[in-house]
């Protein structure tokens, strides 16, 4: 491996995070308001665009259904969500009154609709201890908050959350994507009843909660009609052109080949971004003892992975979501791409330490037979000509590279083009809403071409990396340029293992970062 792609694995390694779900994400907010005659609960589910659409999809409807039996479908489905709500008082379970719900459906990332629905209860309980608990999707990434305020003729004594309301009931997030988003699916209070004067003179002592969460500074204004998150380069957003593109009454054929270019644009931002290492690891592996047709066929075989894991996804989503979970299968597919590398890297750091260790007599023999080379001229030409013969393009010919095969170039193109990327999919389930399937295809592989490219573009960089290195018999006999390609062998494979612990789960990227 050529030392100047060191610094890029390296920054992998730290960099290296889960695939952005916030296309899956459903954000919760409940606002428990506690009284002298009992307590009215304000619950918000805020769905991104996939789940938006599984759920108009159970539904039979679409965003363009008329309204009344939207509304309708909404009302059965808040009263569903909210049995599931656990609420005791006291220890005794109570059932809340279900008083009405209200659907706002606003276009999303790709123009998809994306879905609110408040519901509105109340709890005819005396003061006392209140316990709440939501079981709504608590296994989906999103904002979880909840707050607690004390109305007329109650006096908090203790409660989990105070009444900060950071995001408006899911209408206006924090903006800066560095607020930890809360993960509140739980609050307890203790109250009782008093006058307005009493429950003014004592502030409620704040009981730690569930889970801790950061607080957003008062004087932050930007809001946002989505929950921050760190931006993700080459996504497809809200409002953006190939969002209000799908949505265009006529399009003929200036348009698309204009949605397929900012698609492929996309796809190379994409490509750049932190995330399962594809560029990188691809770099390396092409750039060890490539070619530039190995290049290109690791760039078409990330193009074919990616469209075809897609296409799989979105007719899971369509056909197969009350049995299967899409935002299941992106572990299992990281999980499958990272052990992959660790595959590769395995092949190669066997090979590589085989080669140094049967290298090491020869790297004698010729460094002894370097006077004489150095001195005879005649021999030069035949010399070099068999180094190259036997180490290709890398031109070092103390430098035991490994070997590249078919398999390990299918494995390494399929790895990376294995996990899809959630705009991707949201395009094509998109297209398929609107009836314009084949645009969706396009656009798709528009934007997994420019994945591919950018990775062929860095594989041929660091393969002509070599141009900027000394090519010096001194230098190559060097210890560290022998020992470099089996390092980096053995990092492949750690970069495989993390990539795999942080799709299981096993590793949260966060805390490895802090």
């Amino acid at each position: 491996m050529k030392p100047c792609a060191w610094p890029l694995l390296f920054v992998l390694a730290v960099t290296l995070c889960a695939h952005p779900m916030g296309n899956f994400s459903v954000s919760h907010y409940a606002r428990i308001e506690v009284d002298g005659g009992g307590a009215e609960i304000r619950y918000v589910l805020d769905l991104a665009e996939i789940p938006s659409f599984q759920l108009l999809q159970q539904w039979g409807l679409s965003a363009d259904s008329p309204r009344n039996l939207l509304d309708a479908k909404a009302a059965a489905q808040a009263r569903e969500w909210v049995r599931n709500l656990s609420i005791a008082c006291d220890g005794r379970t109570v059932f809340p009154r279900f008083e009405g719900a209200t659907l706002a459906i606003t276009p999303g990332a790709g123009g998809a609709p994306v879905m609110r629905i408040t519901s509105t209860m109340t709890l005819a309980v005396a003061a006392g201890a209140l316990s709440y608990e939501d079981r709504n999707y608590p296994d989906r990434a999103g904002w979880k908050e909840v707050v607690v305020a004390a109305g007329p003729g109650a006096s908090i004594e203790r409660a989990s959350q105070d009444d900060t309301d950071r995001s408006q009931a899911l209408t206006a997030y924090p903006a800066d994507p560095t607020v930890a988003p809360p993960q509140d699916l739980k609050a307890s209070i203790e109250w009782m009843a008093a006058g307005p004067l009493a429950a003014k003179k004592s502030p409620p002592i704040r009981m730690p909660a569930p889970v801790a969460a950061a607080r957003t500074p008062a004087s932050a204004p930007a809001t946002s009609p989505v929950p921050p998150q760190p931006s993700a380069p080459g996504t497809v957003v809200r409002g953006d052109f190939l969002s209000r593109l799908l949505h265009r009454g006529d399009i003929g054929l200036g348009l698309t080949l204009l949605g397929m270019a900012v698609a492929f644009g996309l796809g190379c931002m994409h490509a750049l971004s932190p995330g399962h290492g594809k560029t990188i690891v691809a770099a390396y592996l092409v750039g060890s003892r490539g070619t530039f047709k190995h290049a290109v066929f690791l760039g078409g075989m990330v193009t074919f992975t990616h469209t075809i894991s897609v296409f799989f996804l979105g007719l899971t989503t369509l056909f197969l979501s009350r049995y299967v979970v899409p935002e299941k299968i992106f572990p299992v597919l990281g999980a499958i791409s990272g052990l992959s590398i660790v595959w590769i890297g395995g092949i190669m750091l066997y090979k590589r330490a085989r080669r140094l260790r049967h290298a090491h007599p020869h790297h004698h023999h010729d460094h002894d037979h370097g006077d004489d080379h150095h001195h005879d001229h005649g021999h030069h030409h035949d010399h070099g000509h068999h180094h190259d013969h036997d180490h290709g393009p890398d031109g070092h010919s103390h430098v035991p590279d490994g070997d590249i095969t078919l398999g390990s170039l299918v494995a390494l193109g399929a790895s990376g083009g294995l996990v899809p990327c959630p705009s991707a999919l949201v395009l094509l389930l998109s297209s398929i809403a609107l009836g314009r399937v084949g645009l969706g295809l396009l656009l798709l592989v528009a934007f997994s071409s420019g994945l591919a490219v950018v990775l062929m573009g860095i594989g041929v960089l660091v393969l002509y990396a070599k141009h900027f290195l000394p090519d010096g018999q001194k230098t190559a006999a060097h210890p560290a340029f022998r020992i470099i390609p089996v390092v980096s062998a053995a990092l492949i494979v750690c970069i495989g293992l993390l990539m795999t612990g942080v799709s299981l789960g096993w590793i949260q990227p966060n805390r490895l970062a802090g």
